[in-house]
C-alpha cells in the first residue's frame, strides 16, 4: 500500500512542487518528536558544537526559523577569495530539521525525496526504505558505545518502590523475545549499564532471564496474592498497576512496550502504556510525575557517569548502600588499577540486585538513510559522517 501511495504521489506531480525547488539547496534533516525536543538540537561546526534553537552573535550560523515543527540554520559565508566561494557553492545553503511526529511519516517523506537525512534505530524500517527506493543509501554505523535502553522506575511510586516488586518486573520480560524479534543483527541483552566484554563488568552478576515463575513468588512474598475482578493483582484492596511513558514516534517502541505489558499481563500486573513526545517525556521526570518510563542512555565507564545517573534524580532512587561504594570507589580512583576496577563492579553489582531500572538491551548499530541522488562527500576517511555543512551537493 506504501509503495502504491508513493507512486500515485509521484504520477499526480506533473513538475517539481516550488517547496521541493527552493529545498533543492538545502540539507533536509528528518527528526522525530518522540527523540528529540527542538530546543535541544545540536549541530556540529569547525568551531564546535552549538546549540541550534536561539540567538548569538558567536555561533557560525544563523537561525532563520525556529519552531517546534522546523528549525532553519544557514552558515555565514567564507572569506572573500575565489576558493572560499567554489567551497560554499557546494556546500548546503541552508540546514533544515523537520519534525516528525510518526516515522511512518518520516519514511514516506524519504521515499518521496522530501528528506535527505535521517536516523533510525530499526533494522526493518531500513530494510523497508532499500527496497522502496535507490536514492538513498543505507549506512550502519556502530551504535554509541554503552548505549542500552531500559525502563526506568520512580521510587516516590508506592508500588515501584518496592524492591520485590522491580524484581518480579525483571523476570517477568522475555528479553530473547525481544531480541528475536526486532533485532535479528544487531543487540545484545543487557544486565547491566556496560557490556560484558567492559572491563567493568562483574562476572557474577544477576541475569534476570525470563522466569515468570520466580516473578509470582516474589509477588506472593510481598503480600500481592488476590486478583480483583480484572484479574488484576491487589493487596489491601489496591492493584498492581502502573503506567509506562515511551516514544510516541516509533513502531519499535511500542512494538517493544507492548511485548512487555504481554508478559506482565500473564502475571496478573496491569501496566498502562502512554506515548508521548521527548519534551512530554523530560518534562514529566523534571517534575517527578511518571511511575515507569522506557529510555536510552548512553553510559560512559566512568565513576562519575553512574553516580550521576544512579544517585537520587529523577529515579528518587537513594540507596545508602550505594552512596557509600560511590564514595569508597572514589577513594582507589587515583590508586591501583585492580582496585577500581573491584569497586565498580561491586557498585553494579548493588544496581542489579536493586533494579531501580531494568537493563533490557544494548542496540549494535543505527541505520542512515543519505539522499544519494543530492548530496555527496558526506562520509570522512575513517568511515563516519561529516558534519552536516561539510557535505557537498552533486554537480549537475
Amino acid at each position: 500500500m506504501l509503495a502504491l501511495s508513493v507512486t500515485a504521489a509521484r504520477g499526480q506531480q506533473p513538475a517539481e512542487s516550488s517547496a521541493r525547488r527552493a529545498n533543492a539547496q538545502n540539507l533536509i534533516v528528518g527528526l522525530l518528536t518522540g527523540q528529540t525536543d527542538y530546543r535541544e538540537v545540536s549541530i556540529i561546526t569547525n568551531e564546535g558544537a552549538f546549540r541550534v534553537y536561539g540567538q548569538g552573535n558567536s555561533r557560525p550560523f544563523e537561525m532563520l526559523e525556529g519552531t517546534p515543527d522546523r528549525l532553519v540554520i544557514a552558515f555565514k559565508p567564507h572569506g572573500g577569495d575565489a576558493a572560499s566561494a567554489a567551497v560554499d557553492l557546494r556546500r548546503p545553503q541552508k540546514i533544515v530539521y523537520q519534525f516528525f511526529r510518526t516515522d511512518r511519516s518520516l519514511i514516506s517523506s524519504i521515499i518521496l525525496d522530501e528528506a535527505d537525512y535521517a536516523l533510525f534505530e530499526s533494522e526493518a524500517v531500513a530494510a523497508e526504505i532499500a527496497n522502496a527506493t535507490r536514492n538513498y543509501r543505507i549506512l550502519p554505523l556502530p551504535a554509541a558505545a554503552n548505549a542500552i535502553e531500559m525502563i526506568c522506575y520512580n521510587f516516590k511510586h508506592p508500588i515501584l518502590r518496592e524492591r520485590a516488586v522491580r524484581q518480579a518486573l525483571s523476570y517477568a520480560i522475555r528479553r530473547e523475545d525481544i531480541k528475536r524479534r526486532f533485532f535479528t543483527t544487531g543487540a545484545d541483552i543487557s544486565v547491566g549499564p556496560f557490556v560484558e566484554d567492559s572491563r567493568f563488568f562483574p562476572p557474577t552478576i544477576n541475569s534476570y532471564n525470563y522466569n515468570p515463575k520466580k516473578a509470582v513468588e516474589l509477588l506472593k512474598s510481598a503480600g500481592w496474592q488476590a486478583t480483583n475482578r480484572d484479574g488484576v493483582l491487589v493487596r489491601n484492596g489496591e492493584p498492581l498497576s502502573f503506567r509506562i511513558f515511551y516514544d510516541q514516534s516509533t513502531q519499535l517502541k511500542q512494538d517493544i512496550v507492548r511485548q512487555i505489558k504481554i508478559r506482565w499481563n500473564e502475571i496478573n500486573i496491569n501496566v498502562i502504556p502512554i506515548p508521548l513526545s521527548f519534551s512530554e517525556i523530560q518534562e514529566r521526570l523534571r517534575a517527578g510525575n511518571y511511575d515507569a518510563v522506557l529510555l536510552r542512555h548512553r553510559f560512559e565507564e566512568t565513576l562519575s557517569s553512574l553516580e550521576e545517573f544512579f544517585s537520587p534524580g529523577f529515579l528518587n532512587y537513594d540507596s545508602p548502600s550505594l552512596q557509600k561504594a560511590f564514595a569508597n570507589a572514589k577513594k582507589f580512583q587515583s590508586q591501583g588499577a585492580e582496585s577500581f576496577r573491584a569497586n565498580m563492579q561491586y557498585i553494579q553489582l548493588l544496581i542489579n540486585q536493586d533494579q531501580p531500572v531494568n537493563f533490557l538491551y544494548h542496540p549494535w548499530q543505527t541505520w542512515h538513510a543519505i539522499n544519494l541522488v543530492k548530496f555527496e562527500n558526506f562520509i570522512d576517511r575513517g568511515g563516519k559522517l561529516k558534519p552536516y555543512h561539510e557535505w557537498q551537493l552533486r554537480l549537475p
